[in-house]
Formats: C-alpha cells, sequence, structure tokens
C-alpha cells in the first residue's frame, strides 16, 4: 500500500506533513493502549485458566477417592474410571489450549508493541531532535550579518547540512511510520486467526472425546438408520444416474464418513523428488493405499498394482501443508516418515484431510473397543505381534513413566529402554531418533526383537545409569506428571542430550593414588581389574521334552568378589525375573546362559569403548546401554581383535537381542575385521539363523568378499545351512527383480518367506539350532559311515 502522505511533502517540512505527523502518532499511541489491555487481559485470563486447571485437576483427584468407595460395585466403579479419564483428557486439552494463548496472543502481541511501537517513539524522538536543530540553524542563517561574509557562508554552509540531515531523517520517520501502520492488521488478524484455530481445535477434540464414550449399541442403531436413510437417497439418485455424465465433476466425490478415493499427486522421497499422480483411497484395514493406474489406460495390464503407503493409520497424523509453490497440498506423518501429497482443488484438499482425520479417530476408537481375536493370521502375526502391553508395565520401574514419574504411561523408547508417558514421548520423539525411538505400547505392532531388548532393560535399571548423579541441591527442578512442557523438556535434554547426571569412568591415576571417586567404583587397591560378566535379567525356561519348564538360572562359578575385581554392572543391582506373557523364554535365540563368561581386564584399559566391546560378547544389555550413556563411539574398532566392532562381538555371542540394542543405537551393519568378514559373515560361520535374519531385515550387504574370497552365501553353502542360503539367495534375487518406481516395494513371495523365518526364528529358535548342530554333526561325520 502507498504511503499516506507524499514524500515531497517531508522534504518540504510543509504544515501538511506536521498534521500527517501529529495525526499518525496519535494513531500509533491509541493502538499501543489498546493493545497493552489486550495483553493485561490475556494475561490474567491465561493466568485464571492455569488457575481453572489446577483446581479441575484437584476435583478430578477426589473422584479417583470417591470411586474407591464402589470397590465391590463393578458397574458403577468402571462408570466412573471411564468419566474421570475423560475429565482428565478433557483438562489437558484445555492445557494444551492455554499454552498456545500464550505462544499465540501474548507473544506476538508483546512482540508487535516492544519492537515495531516502541521503534517508532525512538524515531520521533531523534526526529524532534534533528528538527530543532534545522530550526536553529534556519534562525541563525537569517540573522548573519550581510556585511560578514565569513559568517554568512558559515551559516549557509551549517543550514545546508543541517537541511540535508532533516530530510533523510524525516523520510525513515515516515517509512516507520508507514510500516507500522500497515503491519498492524495482518499481525493483530493473523495472531488472533491462529488463536482462534487453537479454540476450534480444543472444542473439536472435546468432542471427539465425548463421542468415544457413546454407548456402543446406541451407536449401532443410529448407524443402522444411517445407512438405511443413505440406501433409500441412493434408491433415489440411481434413478437419474444417466443425467450424472454431464454433470459430472471431480468435486462430487463420494465423501461418506471415513470413505474417499481418487487421484493426488505424490511426491517421491527418493531420488530428484519429483511428483507422480497415484490413486488413493482407505482399505478395510485402516491402510492408505495407491495404485499406478498407468496399465490400465494402455489395456495391457490386468491386474491392480497397490503399494501400502501406511500399514495402520492409527498412529498417523494429517496436516495441511502451506510452504512451497504447490497448491493443496497436505502431509501424512508417522512415527517414522512423512508423505507429501497434492488434491486437484481446495475442495478436495479439505475433503481429504477430513476423511483421513475421521478415519484415524475411528480407528482408534474401534481398536479400544473391540474384542482380542482368538485368532490371527500367519501374515499378521509373523514379523510383528500385537502385545499386551501391561506386561511391559510390571517390569521394574516401568509402571511409572521414566522421567516424570507420571503413572499409566503408554509410550516406550525402544533404542533405551524405557517407559513413557504421552507428554514425555513427545519430547523424546523431537530429539530425534538418533536419541530416542518412540514406539506405541497400546497402538504400535512390535517386532519379537524389541521386545527382548524391552525386558532385558527397564526405567528402574535406566535411571540407575542416566540419573545416577543428580544433586540434592540440583538447579534443574525434575518433572512432574503436570508439570510445564518447559520444565519436562529441560530435564530430558539435560538427562539424554547433555547427558549430566552419568557416573564418570573411574580413572586410573586416581585408582592408583587410592583417592576416592564418584564414579561406578570406590577406592580400589593399586593393580585393580575389571570385567563384564554375562547377563539376562529374566529366567529362561527350559523347553526339553524330559524337564518342560524347568528353570534354568545362570551360573556363575568363577569367584569374583576378590577386592581387587570390579565387576563393572554390579552397582545396578541387577536382579533375574520370570515374565510370562509377552515372549517365553522357549523363544529366546540367545545361545550359551547356561556358561560363565567373564574376561579381566587391567583398569588403565576402561574406557567406554571396550566397556561396550565386552558386554557386546557377554549379551549384558543393561551395560551395554551405561556404555553407550558414558559415550562409547558407534564406529570404534577393536584393534587389539581383528579391528572388530561391537556388532562382531554380539554375532559371536550368539544373542539376537544384543544384536538389535546395537542396530537400534545406530552402529554400524557392514563393517569389515582385518579378515574382512562383516557381522553377517560371521552369522553365516556360526550357523546363527536367527542371526542372519535379522541382519538381513536390516539391511546387511551380503554380497561383500572376504580377504579368503568368500562370500556369506560360500561359507552357508560349504557348511550345509540350507536355512541361510535360502534366506540370502531370496534376498538376492529380490533385489534382482527390483523395487518399484516409488522405491519402497519388495516381491511378495520374498516377503512371505521373510515372514515365515522370522516366526520360525522367534518362536522355535531351539529347533533352528538342532538343526545347525544336525548338520555339523553330519559334516564331521566319515563318509564311510554315512549311510
Amino acid at each position: 500500500m502507498p504511503p499516506s502522505i507524499d514524500l515531497e511533502e517531508c522534504l518540504k517540512d510543509s504544515p501538511k506533513f506536521r498534521y500527517y505527523l501529529v495525526r499518525e502518532e496519535a494513531e500509533i499511541e491509541h493502538l499501543e493502549q489498546r493493545l497493552e489491555k489486550i495483553i493485561k487481559a490475556c494475561t490474567i485470563a491465561v493466568d485464571s485458566g492455569k488457575e481453572y486447571v489446577k483446581n479441575q485437576s484437584a476435583f478430578a483427584t477426589s473422584l479417583w477417592d470417591l470411586q474407591k468407595h464402589f470397590v465391590g460395585d463393578k458397574n458403577a466403579h468402571n462408570a466412573l474410571g471411564k468419566i474421570i479419564h475423560c475429565f482428565q483428557e478433557m483438562n489437558k486439552f484445555h492445557t494444551i489450549l492455554l499454552d498456545q494463548a500464550s505462544r499465540t496472543v501474548l507473544k506476538n502481541l508483546s512482540v508487535f508493541v516492544k519492537e515495531d511501537i516502541n521503534n517508532v517513539k525512538d524515531y520521533r524522538g531523534h526526529f524532534l531532535k534533528v528538527s530543532e536543530n534545522f530550526d536553529n540553524a534556519l534562525i541563525k542563517n537569517s540573522q548573519a550579518n550581510k556585511g560578514r561574509q565569513q559568517e554568512v557562508q558559515e551559516a549557509a554552509n551549517i543550514l545546508s547540512a543541517t537541511k540535508s540531515c532533516f530530510q533523510h531523517t524525516a523520510l525513515d520517520y515516515v517509512n516507520y511510520i508507514t510500516l507500522v501502520q500497515a503491519r498492524k492488521v495482518p499481525s493483530i488478524l493473523s495472531t488472533l486467526l491462529d488463536y482462534y484455530q487453537a479454540c476450534g481445535t480444543y472444542y473439536h477434540q472435546g468432542s471427539d472425546l465425548c463421542n468415544d464414550f457413546e454407548d456402543f449399541f446406541k451407536s449401532l442403531s443410529e448407524d443402522v438408520n444411517t445407512m438405511r436413510e443413505d440406501y433409500q437417497q441412493l434408491e433415489k439418485t440411481m434413478q437419474n444416474r444417466h443425467q450424472s455424465v454431464n454433470s459430472y465433476s471431480d468435486t462430487n466425490m463420494n465423501n461418506t464418513t471415513n470413505k474417499i478415493e481418487g487421484y493426488l499427486f505424490k511426491k517421491k522421497s527418493k531420488g530428484f523428488k519429483t511428483w507422480c499422480r497415484r490413486w488413493f483411497y482407505l482399505s478395510e484395514n485402516n491402510q492408505l493405499v495407491y495404485s499406478d493406474l498407468t496399465g490400465f489406460r494402455k489395456r495391457n495390464n490386468e491386474e491392480n498394482s497397490c503399494s501400502i503407503m501406511e500399514e495402520d493409520l492409527r498412529i498417523c497424523t494429517v496436516r495441511p501443508v502451506c510452504e512451497g509453490d504447490r497448491r493443496f497440498c497436505f502431509e501424512v506423518i508417522s512415527p517414522t516418515k512423512s508423505h507429501i501429497l497434492q488434491a486437484d482443488s481446495a475442495d478436495l484438499l479439505q475433503a481429504w484431510i477430513t476423511t483421513l482425520q475421521k478415519s484415524i479417530g475411528a480407528a482408534i476408537h474401534d481398536s479400544t473397543n473391540s474384542r482380542p481375536q482368538s485368532s490371527l493370521s500367519s501374515s499378521q502375526m509373523n514379523t510383528k505381534r500385537k502385545i499386551n502391553w501391561e506386561h511391559f508395565l510390571k517390569i521394574p520401574g516401568n509402571s511409572k513413566c521414566c522421567d516424570c514419574r507420571g503413572s499409566d504411561p503408554r509410550w516406550a523408547s525402544i533404542n533405551i529402554g524405557i517407559t513413557l508417558c504421552i507428554e514425555c514421548s513427545g519430547v523424546h520423539r523431537s530429539l530425534g531418533v538418533h536419541y530416542s525411538k518412540v514406539r506405541s505400547l497400546t497402538l504400535d505392532a512390535w517386532e519379537s526383537e524389541n521386545i527382548k531388548v524391552m525386558m532385558e532393560l527397564g526405567n528402574e535399571v535406566v535411571n540407575k545409569i542416566y540419573e545416577a548423579t543428580v544433586p540434592d541441591n540440583c538447579d534443574m527442578r525434575p518433572p512432574s506428571e503436570n508439570c510445564d512442557n518447559s520444565v519436562r523438556e529441560a530435564w530430558i535434554r539435560a538427562k539424554y542430550v547433555e547427558k549430566r547426571f552419568l557416573c564418570e569412568m573411574p580413572k586410573p591415576s586416581v585408582l592408583e593414588e587410592n583417592e576416592p571417586t564418584t564414579s561406578i567404583t570406590s577406592s580400589l587397591p593399586r593393580n585393580s581389574k575389571w570385567g563384564v560378566k554375562k547377563f539376562r535379567r529374566r529366567i529362561r525356561h527350559t523347553s526339553d521334552d524330559n524337564d518342560s519348564g524347568s528353570i534354568n538360572i545362570p551360573s556363575m562359578s568363577l569367584d569374583l568378589t576378590r577386592e581387587d575385581l570390579v565387576i563393572v554392572g554390579d552397582h545396578l543391582k541387577l536382579e533375574t525375573f520370570e515374565m510370562a506373557g509377552i515372549i517365553s523364554s522357549d523363544q529366546e535365540s540367545t545361545e550359551g546362559e547356561d556358561d560363565s563368561f567373564f574376561e579381566e581386564e587391567k583398569f588403565d584399559k576402561l574406557t567406554p569403548n571396550l566397556l561396550l566391546y565386552k558386554a557386546s560378547v557377554a549379551h549384558n544389555l543393561p551395560v551395554m546401554c551405561m556404555a553407550f550413556a558414558l559415550g562409547a563411539n558407534k564406529l570404534w574398532r577393536n584393534e587389539l581383535d581383528l579391528n572388530r566392532t561391537f556388532l562382531h562381538q554380539a554375532v559371536l555371542s550368539g544373542s539376537v537381542m544384543a544384536c538389535e540394542f546395537l542396530l537400534l543405537n545406530g552402529v554400524q551393519i557392514d563393517i569389515s575385521d582385518d579378515n574382512g568378514y562383516t557381522a553377517l559373515h560371521l552369522a553365516t560361520q556360526k550357523g546363527c539363523i536367527a542371526q542372519a535374519y535379522l541382519l538381513l531385515k536390516h539391511k546387511a550387504k551380503y554380497d561383500t568378499v572376504a580377504k579368503d574370497g568368500k562370500k556369506p552365501i560360500d561359507i552357508a553353502v560349504d557348511q550345509r545351512n540350507a536355512d541361510i542360503v535360502t534366506l540370502l539367495r531370496l534376498t538376492r534375487l529380490n533385489d534382482e527383480i527390483g523395487m518399484n518406481d516409488e522405491g519402497n516395494g519388495e516381491d511378495e513371495l520374498y516377503k512371505d518367506v521373510m515372514k515365515d523365518f522370522s516366526n520360525f526364528a522367534s518362536s522355535q529358535p531351539r529347533m533352528l539350532r538342532n538343526r545347525t548342530e544336525t548338520l555339523e554333526m553330519h559334516s564331521r561325520t566319515p563318509s564311510s559311515n554315512s549311510e
């Protein structure tokens, strides 16, 4: 918009210019007064809202006490539980709304007043000072005696310089006033629009929450009536079906609840990130699916080539995308990836976003209220499994959030091995997957390897590592269940990113001087040693025919109680426990729990890297977690042991869960040792089928040639291990067949076979080892006795 005064009037310093300044300054002052009044009122509203939330929380707590009175009345007890849960969820929504008010209204308007308006005031003071100097120069010039030529010349020079300065200053002042006046409307309106949208989300969330608690049979009756009305309407519509040929448009697409399909442009995530047009729809299994219909247009393809973009909409969110040059874009976001899609119009954009959001809500509601099925197909249960998440909460410390100690956590960090509340899980997700990989206990399907890792750790163990040295007078306030998000985020970052509360590694110089230390050991005699023992937290059940279900506790026959010996990890006070229900101990693929493992090292060799190296071969996950926390380098190689990595050692230990823990925490999978052997070479050499499957699932290279000229498949063939040969050949065949044009497809046969291997490796690892041992026995039998 053009300035409301001609700039020439500024240069002339005309009465019109002065009138403009008086008018604009008065208007800006009036605006400042009104904005300060709004900021003050909003502050009071936010403070009173926080007080309301606090009192509402106390009200909900009193209702929990009331619920205990109805322990003998199951119906009343359950009804009160649902109502209290609804109140608490609404309270959380209100807290988010208050936070949005602070982030939008208070922050944006305060910035406008403190920066824009105050800058105008500063320029006004500067302008008045220059204007006064200009007036004085005019007076001095008018008073100069014409008979004194030097005085006249000096007055003229001062007047010329002052006038130029005045004109520039006047133009800058007008510029600031003009920009502030032009910026005030969009700044204020955009701020209030953001707050309006936050209010809309608040009421929408509250409405959805109330709908979730409606009686099932009432909902079912309403759905039946709606379907009958839809049928009658459809019958009437179909009577005029031929008329729709001329009136059809894309905006008239069928967009009933949770049903939508049509063309969308999809942005590829790899390569040149080009856009391609695909036919999208929602499947009955809560999946977002798309098809390439090019073959149908050319009449040379009789089958529909479908790809699943998202396996489970329950863990996804949808939002519009305003950045970029393309219009009508929206984003589908899951915990591990995101997809950018583009509709053909604004109406279609809104239709897709609305329907996807309804589908996500309906899927979550259905999964919460549906009965558990008595049996599932193998395709659903092979590589991933739905778990009874309450079993995870029985692990020591897991019944409370690891960070804020909030009750009933429903999320987990699978690479750290802890359970979290929803608020702390959001902070963990913001740290990035290189720090924390977040999964839902109630919504996500869990791979058996992740379950094993979670079972070996837990909140109690991890907090002994990450909160070992929290001082009593700590300058940071630990988070609580209902604390501000800023307190929660500061604590979690200090704990996992800055690692402010870890024990330090003992230093040899301190130990030799016999001085006390606050690290994982106390003062020790000179020439002390350390080691890591093989350990499993859960009690392992043997599945032998003659002793089914017997308990086998790992034995430690070595004398580990010497004064000059430190067992690293004993300060964690690890205890074995028996846990049935998630995955039985018979389903473990780890070997060698019956054998003690202990290798002493001098303390001058104690580093986080060597500690993780020793803990990996001992498959002692708590100590491995501690080594990572103390700063073990994920790329480190042991120069004294063939330049092998932590993953090499985990493979040699026979442990699947140790390998999975290292891979979850970013250890490189394809590093070779001095013999040219990768982890996959060693797994194949040991005949460990479960480990080979795990490495191939994590995309390990299967064609690396060792210094002896052998690839993993050559070793498998030499050992006559048909299972691993099949795995390697199928993986190579799948790569040769190639992926589809989206870069995320796999051959269906390959996926089915890999699922079968996963199920077999997870449920019957002892059978796999027996098959390997049988092959080894036959390979050692002389040919004369082979019959």
